[in-house]
Parts: structure tokens; C-alpha cells; sequence
């Protein structure tokens, strides 16, 4: 399993990394699960060691949720680098009610492109303000329905997310194409009927941690193991 190659191929750190001493991963449910024995957050923690990782995923957090908090669970932490992987919960909310699921998308309970790029973009300068690198992460799929009005509202988000990265000089890492450009690949030979990266369409299974974990340890420069073997 690609998670336990992960497991076993700690690299020397590359320049990108060079003066981290502690990452906090900021996020969703997506985060907080990333602390499991095959999570994203654990699976780059054993490839960059000894560099410390602080979990600070709450599930269910949106932007403003993790805006709000920014301070006391990321800054306070000192971190040197942080990761923020926020975006699922602003759009799949707005898609849901306590009735049920709002094809419209307007339910209210999510959060607005708007207001979500201008808290991403708040996170984005108190961390540079702290003198911390920022690795902002995009939104993954919302359910692995790749036609759906969740995805092409994900879409959006994730079109903001790169363009505002550019513009704060920030590193972007688009998730979304990586785990579409997979679950695209497999649907053409298995069907749409059975999951491949995630338990729930949303919540990732060991697969979709394995690729979340490889695409960020990339942008960090951190090479990923071939064949088994870290080269």
C-alpha cells in the first residue's frame, strides 16, 4: 500500500524546508481524520520528521470558522509553516438542510464565495504577517460525482482559491484536478457505482489520504517514493 511506503521513506528535507521546525495543518474533518495511522497529516509527518506537525482540523469548520480561530490554533503554535485545506465544508453545506440535500445550493448553511476568499485571504496575511509560510491547499471532490452542482461549485472555489494564492505569493496546491483527474480515470473502467478515494464521497479512505499526502509533499518539494523505494 502506498501509505506504508509513505510510512517507511523518510527523505533529507529539501530547501523548502529548510528552517521549518514545527507545520500546523489547519482544516476541516479532512484534516482531523489526517491524524488516523494512514491520514494525509500523519503520512507527511513521517516523510518530513523530525519537523513537528500540529493537527488543528476541527470538523465541520468553513472559512469563517477557521478564520476565527486562526490565532489561538495556528499562530499561537508558532508555526513556521502552515497548511490550510479549507473549502469542502464552505460549498457542501450550502448544498444541505435539515430537511435534506438542497439541489440549489442556497441553503445558507455554507459559506459564500465572497466571504470566503475575503477569510482565506485574512489567514493568508496574519500568517505572514507571523512570518510563516503558507501552503494554501484547495478543496477536494464533494461527492465523486464529478458532474454534480457540488463539484461545479467546487469548481469556483477552487479557481479563487489559486488566483488569490497568486496574487499573496503563496504556494497553491490544487487538490480538486489531482483527485478529479484520478476518479476520472478509474470511472472509465469501473463505472460511477463504487467509491475510490473516499468512504463517504467526501471523508477520504486510505487511497484518497495516500494521494492528498503525495501532492502536498510535492509542493514541498519532498520527493515521493518510486517504486517502493525513496530515491
Amino acid at each position: 500500500m502506498l501509505a506504508a511506503v509513505f510510512a517507511c521513506a523518510v527523505v533529507a528535507l529539501p530547501p523548502q524546508l529548510q528552517g521549518v521546525h514545527r507545520i500546523v495543518a489547519l482544516g476541516d474533518s479532512i484534516t482531523q481524520g489526517g491524524a488516523g495511522p494512514r491520514g494525509y497529516v500523519t503520512l507527511i509527518a513521517n516523510a518530513v520528521k523530525p519537523i513537528e506537525i500540529v493537527n488543528a482540523g476541527i470538523s465541520g469548520h468553513k472559512a469563517t470558522d477557521m478564520a476565527a480561530r486562526f490565532q489561538k490554533d495556528v499562530l499561537d503554535k508558532k508555526p513556521d509553516l502552515v497548511t490550510i485545506s479549507v473549502g469542502v465544508n464552505d460549498v457542501w453545506h450550502n448544498f444541505n438542510s435539515p430537511s435534506g440535500r438542497v439541489p440549489t445550493g442556497d441553503s445558507g448553511q455554507g459559506v459564500s464565495l465572497p466571504l470566503f476568499v475575503e477569510n482565506v485571504d485574512a489567514m493568508i496575511q496574519a500568517a505572514q504577517a507571523a512570518k510563516a509560510q503558507v501552503l494554501l491547499l484547495s478543496p477536494t471532490l464533494v461527492y465523486e460525482d464529478l458532474t454534480g452542482a457540488e463539484n461545479k461549485r467546487v469548481e469556483e472555489y477552487v479557481r479563487a482559491g489559486e488566483k488569490l494564492a497568486k496574487a499573496r505569493g503563496v504556494r497553491y496546491v490544487n487538490l480538486y484536478k489531482g483527485f478529479h483527474d484520478a476518479v476520472s480515470a478509474y470511472q472509465k473502467h469501473a463505472g460511477t457505482r463504487s467509491l475510490l478515494l473516499t468512504t463517504d464521497g467526501v471523508h477520504l479512505n486510505d487511497a484518497g489520504n495516500a494521494l492528498m499526502a503525495a501532492m502536498i509533499l510535492k509542493a514541498l518539494g519532498v520527493p515521493a517514493p518510486q517504486n517502493g523505494v525513496a530515491k
